[in-house]
């Protein structure tokens, strides 16, 4: 291979950062690193350190605890996940540069026994990546749920990776015992063709990206000023890089690494040490108009014992309220009317419809996120909201027939999701409640928990774990996760409280039950209207909330169990609600 100038090492004076930083933009924008918020993140992590003078604090922990959401208790030599990432992101590096890279004048490679970036020029008339010799071939642990995204087809390799993605689907069809996956699968392959005709047709990457998703809210975190970076031990651009680090877990945002023509919201701020701890004063403002949309001002004790775990607390409670799904930055962008719709606001509303859960929202949104599907068809987030609808559909359903297509077409799109999106924590929460709703409550606490690995920060992902928690019977553990998502999230929606007052119906604790389902208003939930009778202090209340069932469920009269079963998949749980609703005054 001929090149120019050789190899360059990561802080080589003859590349300027832009240049490198525009390499790393145009990397983290082609599909397979779309898809993999986990490499996206380990690759940005390593390149912005490179660039700030820090190669050698480029380590397996730094990475691990600042780029891949690791606690601060890691241990390197008991957890592999840096070197097996490294390896993922070393094979992704090498496809990029065989397929929608391989024009590339500049090239980041990460060689074997360091995690330190290079940047590399190559000749015009020779630019040919070789792959590295040092690719590492690291298992997964559970290949059917968490492998990494197939490169994209080039010649030669379009049969094995349309192979993989039908046996990864296959896998998780069986999980639910279906065998019938043909339509997913022909879903699949429009996915498939979506993605590998927008690297092979399109040349920038503004033109290659509205071929595969909508524009998602893209946000550019500026280094933060630092009064005494001694005391803090830390610098304006880490601290930036570790803000848009965690911000890049979401899936409904994209943290881009210039502000050239590329990003919608600008963050920026002052970090400081005083006597009552570190502080941080924050502000989100809108880049093209200067606006101040959001502002903020923590202060929080330093940590004697871990200094960097106040720095940490500190990015992730800024990054939860920017970036989460009911944050600030999603509340503005449906508000915006400067913007085209390109589909996105359907993602937002489809959040919002948690708030109402009424028929008319759900046709609404069930509508716009299957248009959605078909504009997009490698779109993973449209396939994990859609699948989250279906069930919903399936859980009040009276016609067994409706109830069990409702359930497949669940089943189709959340497989559908994780495998276009393996590292995304939404689409393993599709998977989640794909679990909950078939009544595998065991495998579905696991999917939770790996959803919370993937994005530790998202208030809603917590919660939803909290509430599997509390219908498993685990209500006290359930109870914690809802009560700390609901403490970052004041937008949070009712069925927060709704599960709650599940827990503390099972805790016994009635006067709690009470003042939670007075704050629930979902009356188009059958678990909000039979609790809501259980919860009523006198009799005039308990019968004016069993007409109200009564109106909506006419069938929960006769035969509670039976609706409730769809929404609740423990019958020792509905047993005990049905029984206290009956000694309530519920008649037959």
């Amino acid at each position: 291979m001929t090149e120019q100038d050789s190899r360059v090492g990561p802080t080589g004076a003859d590349i300027e950062p832009d240049e490198i930083r525009a390499a790393l933009a145009d990397i983290q924008a082609c599909a397979s690193f779309v898809a993999s918020r986990q490499l996206s993140a380990f690759l940005c992590y390593v390149v912005e350190k490179a660039l700030a003078g820090e190669a050698d604090r480029i380590k397996a922990y730094s990475i691990a605890t600042e780029a891949l959401g690791r606690p601060e208790t890691f241990d390197p030599a008991s957890d592999p996940i840096v070197r097996v990432e490294a390896g993922r992101l070393r094979k992704a590096l090498d496809a990029y540069y065989l397929a929608e890279g391989a024009d590339a004048r500049l090239r980041i490679t990460v060689p074997r026994g360091s995690y330190v970036p290079r940047f590399e020029r190559v000749a015009v008339e020779d630019r040919q990546a070789e792959p590295s010799e040092d690719a590492e071939a690291a298992p997964l642990e559970d290949e059917a749920l968490t492998a990494p995204p197939a490169p994209l087809p080039v010649a030669g390799q379009s049969w094995s990776f349309r192979l993989s993605a039908a046996l990864l689907v296959g896998a998780v069809l069986l999980a639910f015992g279906m065998s019938g996956g043909s339509r997913l699968l022909a879903d699949l392959g429009r996915a498939q063709a979506s993605i590998a005709d927008a690297a092979e047709n399109e040349t920038t990457v503004s033109a290659r990206l509205p071929a595969t998703k909508p524009q998602a809210p893209r946000i550019f975190v500026a280094p933060f000023a630092v009064t005494d970076e001694t005391s803090l031990g830390v610098s304006g651009s880490q601290f930036s890089v570790m803000l848009a680090t965690a911000m890049s877990r979401f899936d409904e945002v994209t943290v881009v690494t210039r502000m050239d023509g590329d990003a919608d919201y600008q963050v920026s701020g002052r970090l400081s040490s005083g006597v009552a701890g570190i502080s941080v004063s924050t502000m989100l403002t809108n880049r093209a108009t200067g606006r101040v949309i959001w502002s903020s001002q923590m202060t929080l004790p330093r940590n004697p014992i871990r200094p960097s775990a106040t720095i940490n607390e500190l990015t992730g409670a800024i990054a939860t309220a920017i970036a989460q799904p009911y944050g600030v930055v999603l509340s503005d962008r449906l508000t915006r009317s400067d913007l085209p719709d390109d589909g996105f606001p359907c993602v937002i509303r489809s959040f919002n419809f948690w708030q109402s859960y009424t028929p008319k929202s759900h046709a609404d949104v069930k509508a716009c996120l299957e248009e959605l599907t078909h504009r997009f068809p490698a779109y993973a987030l449209s396939y994990a909201q859609l699948s989250l609808l279906y069930l919903s559909e399936g859980a009040v359903a009276t016609d067994p027939k409706l109830h069990a297509d409702a359930i497949d077409r669940a089943v189709k799109a959340s497989a559908l999701a994780v495998q276009l999106a393996p590292t995304s924590a939404r689409a393993m929460q599709a998977l989640q409640f794909t679990y909950y709703s078939t009544g595998q409550i065991q495998r579905a606490i696991e999917a939770g928990n790996r959803a919370m690995l993937l994005n530790p920060l998202d208030t809603d992902i917590r919660a939803s774990q909290g509430q599997v928690l509390i219908v498993a019977g685990r209500y006290q553990l359930g109870q914690r996760l809802i009560e700390e998502a609901a403490s970052s999230n004041t937008a949070y929606p009712p069925w927060y409280d709704l599960y709650l007052a599940l827990a503390a119906f099972q805790g016994g604790k009635t006067e709690t039950l009470r003042k939670l389902m007075g704050r629930v208003d979902l009356p188009d939930h059958p678990l909000a209207a039979l609790l809501e009778i259980i919860a009523a202090s006198n009799s005039d209340a308990r019968d004016a909330a069993a007409a109200r069932m009564r109106a909506r469920y006419p069938a929960m009269a006769a035969d509670p169990a039976a609706v409730l079963n769809r929404v609740l998949p423990n019958p020792e749980l509905v047993d005990k609600l049905v029984a206290a609703a009956r000694q309530a005054g519920l008649q037959s």
